[in-house]
């Protein structure tokens, strides 16, 4: 049957709704963004904004009751939903003090669904799985809060922690609570350890039209710690009701030693009125004054055993007395036009609260933050373009022209150091034949030992001179070349250092390669030699006469005394020695030059044009790399923004929708909630049935109580997690 009140939950959940993909969109893309990007508590704050939005959507379209359990550690709040449920369900909700929501619902068939501050979810089909997962999560936990706690931070579970569980969806074949569309929510102990977030936790349900129910032994009933924070239960609540849970087998001892019944059992009333008159506060008593707060003394124990057991024998049937007169009155207040017109009002309202900070979130300090690190990301970006660019140019020079004229410029220098070394040889060269001739060594000594090591002095000594020559080109400029202004300007956008390259390629480079005389300065037979009376007599022929003198032509190794050296050759053949040596002299520094040219200079102008060619392409990748990441970057960062700024318009708009709900429904006689409306044109009628609120059977577009929820995606397992059947 179509009423009034289920045409406005479709109206709500059509405007609401579409904000849960831009929430979840939005918190993955920062997700998926740099480690570095600012907005963690942004992110936190979309993910609890969705929770806040699906949990407001759920109840809505389904017209649930939330029904919230709250009290200490061992209060009895389990014991109490096995009675409200008639059907056991200790083993789900009685989780070893993890800080979680816990919500049992009606369900087809009995499954768990564990829901992360991260929003994964899964599910578990039995309950020993879902205890051991629990327990490990449990220590993983208590892990985190204490690193927290280390380090001076206050644990926020959404910031330190996202993988903290966040709520566990309980559903079972309750036949109660499927009549009532009642959702028993099953909250921490007041005064457990871990205790964070527990404003956040009950934030979930402010301005829900939810009532509470508080659970206290009537041991506790007295301590006023108990009720350190009831006040704040009053504000978030249009209902609560105090369940003092008795001990009806209690015995006190009596003055002759006897055990006698307790006054729980004699009369529990004595205990609720002493509360109210000597220990209640005054906001407690004011609330119990104007029907917000009500109190019933009830044997959980006793009570639920004898639900469970379908006990009705009179002894069971009195410990149900006190409970279903509790029942009764919940399932009053909540089939009650007061809770229609509550849960209509608190739904708007709730959605304007939350829509408002949907759109908030748009001007968020750290969306300024990701806004400035997107500005500056784009210059990056621009930056690493214009680098790439310069690089992918310095590709298509001519490099040979540049290393050319290198060569070119060296080579007048060259042969100034050849000149110069010549001129600083000669006096040796003939200095060296002067000392022949005051000696006894033979021509064979004097080239071997003393003109050849000169001459091989010569040419290392002008090698190091070409090397230093060219090591100075290279220091004072680019690699030694000369570069054009935009090719040096694109060398300094590359990031590429040419004289650091061509230094490297110098060092690198091997010794100067120098080659021994191959020849001799001058032979024996090209030396004028002076006759001696039996040159005449006995060696007539000019070659017998110096193999005479000096030895065999390809080795001259006779000795010769100073005295025969001035008869036999005399100034003359000294003056020939000096020209020929200085002749060999002349073509030896002509070789050497040209060897060194090659070998010194046009190598290292090859090496290094090699060398800044390859280094060039590893540039350029290293440049079109860091480009791609910067345009990453950017992409990320415009892609959180793009999504926050599709959820603050999306919530505006849905701001507008909620205000014309709220005009049209604001003003509506409660009892008109309930009465049948037409259905909308097109639409088949269905079969009535019951519901929760008294409305038609859920829409097809939400899932049935016990469907799986959807899962955007797979929840990481926990090391060493039992599989969930």
């Amino acid at each position: 049957m179509r009423t009034l009140l289920s045409q406005f939950c479709e109206s709500f959940e059509e405007v609401v709704r579409p904000l849960l993909d831009p929430l979840q969109q939005s918190a993955e893309a920062l997700l998926q963004a740099d480690t570095q990007l600012p907005g963690r508590e942004v992110r936190a704050d979309l993910l609890d904004l969705r929770h806040q939005f699906e949990a407001l959507v759920h109840k809505v379209s389904e017209q649930q009751a939330y029904v919230l359990l709250f009290g200490p550690l061992k209060s009895g709040k389990s014991t109490l939903m096995n009675a409200i449920a008639h059907e056991y369900v200790s083993e789900v909700s009685s989780l070893p003090a993890y800080p979680c929501m816990v919500f049992v619902s009606h369900g087809a068939t009995r499954c768990f669904d564990v829901t992360r501050y991260s929003g994964r979810s899964e599910r578990f089909t039995d309950p020993t799985a879902l205890h051991l997962f629990i327990n490990r999560a449990h220590g993983e936990l208590a892990d985190r809060i204490r690193a927290a706690e280390e380090s001076g931070e206050v644990f926020d579970p959404a910031l330190h922690y996202p993988e903290a569980i966040r709520r566990v969806d309980v559903r079972l074949p309750a036949a109660e609570l499927a009549e009532s569309g009642a959702v028993l929510v099953d909250t921490p102990g007041l005064y457990a350890r871990m205790r964070f977030g527990y404003g956040q936790m009950t934030r979930d349900f402010r301005d829900a039209a939810s009532c509470a129910i508080f659970v206290v032994k009537s041991d506790n009933l007295f301590l006023e710690q108990v009720f350190e924070e009831f006040e704040d239960l009053l504000d978030l609540f249009s209902r609560i009701f105090l369940v003092v849970n008795l001990d009806s087998t209690k015995r006190d001892l009596a003055p002759d030693g006897r055990l006698v019944p307790s006054l729980e059992q004699e009369d529990p009333l004595r205990i609720i009125d002493a509360f109210e008159n000597l220990a209640m506060g005054a906001p407690l008593k004011r609330a119990a004054e104007e029907g917000r707060l009500q109190l019933y003394p009830v044997d959980l124990l006793r009570a639920a055993s004898a639900r469970l057991a379908g006990d009705s024998e009179p002894a069971a049937r009195q410990g149900l007395v006190d409970f279903e007169a509790f029942q009764q009155d919940l399932t009053d207040y909540l089939n009650s036009t007061e809770y229609l017109v509550a849960f209509l009002g608190d739904s708007l309202r709730r959605a304007k609260c939350l829509l408002g900070e949907a759109e908030e979130l748009a001007q968020h300090d750290q969306v300024a933050e990701i806004e400035e690190t997107t500005a500056r990301l784009e210059e990056v970006r621009a930056e690493a373009g214009r680098r790439l660019t310069a690089a992918q140019r310095l590709q298509g020079v001519d490099w040979s022209q540049p290393f050319g004229d290198l060569a070119a410029r060296v080579l007048p220098l060259l042969e100034e150091r050849g000149r110069a070394s010549a001129s600083r040889i000669d006096p040796r060269i003939q200095q060296l034949i002067d000392g022949w001739f005051r000696s006894t060594t033979s021509l064979e000594a004097l080239i071997q030992d003393e003109l050849i090591p000169a001459f091989d002095g010569f040419q290392r000594e002008l090698a190091e001179e070409v090397t230093q020559l060219l090591r100075r080109e290279v220091q004072e400029g680019s690699a030694g070349i000369l570069l054009d202004t935009d090719v040096a300007a694109d060398l300094h956008a590359a990031g590429l250092d040419a004289n650091a390259i061509g230094r490297e390629v110098l060092e690198a480079m091997p010794a100067p390669v120098t080659a021994r005389p191959g020849e001799y300065p001058f032979l024996g037979s090209q030396l004028p030699v002076r006759r001696s009376l039996t040159d005449w007599l006995f060696l007539r022929n000019g070659d017998r006469m110096r193999r005479h003198l000096f030895g065999q032509p390809g080795a001259p190794s006779f000795r010769i005394a100073p005295e025969v050296k001035q008869r036999r050759l005399g100034a003359e053949a000294r003056a020939t020695m000096v020209r020929l040596a200085a002749e060999y002299r002349a073509r030896f520094v002509r070789d050497c030059m040209a060897r060194f040219q090659r070998s010194i200079v046009e190598a290292y102008g090859a090496r290094a044009q090699e060398a800044l060619q390859d280094a060039l392409k590893q540039r350029e990748a290293v440049l079109a790399r860091e480009l791609e990441e910067a345009r990453g970057k950017v992409t990320a960062c415009r892609d959180v923004l793009l999504h926050i700024g599709a959820v603050a318009e999306r919530a505006r708009q849905a701001s507008g929708a909620i205000e014309g709900l709220s005009q049209e429904y604001g003003a509506t006689e409660p009892e008109k909630l309930i009465q049948p409306v037409p259905a909308p044109e097109g639409v088949v009628p269905t079969i009535p049935a019951a519901g929760p609120l008294g409305s038609e059977p859920l829409p097809e577009s939400v899932p049935e109580p016990g469907e799986a929820p959807v899962q955007t995606e797979a929840a990481p397992e926990l090391e060493g997690q039992p599989t969930a059947e």
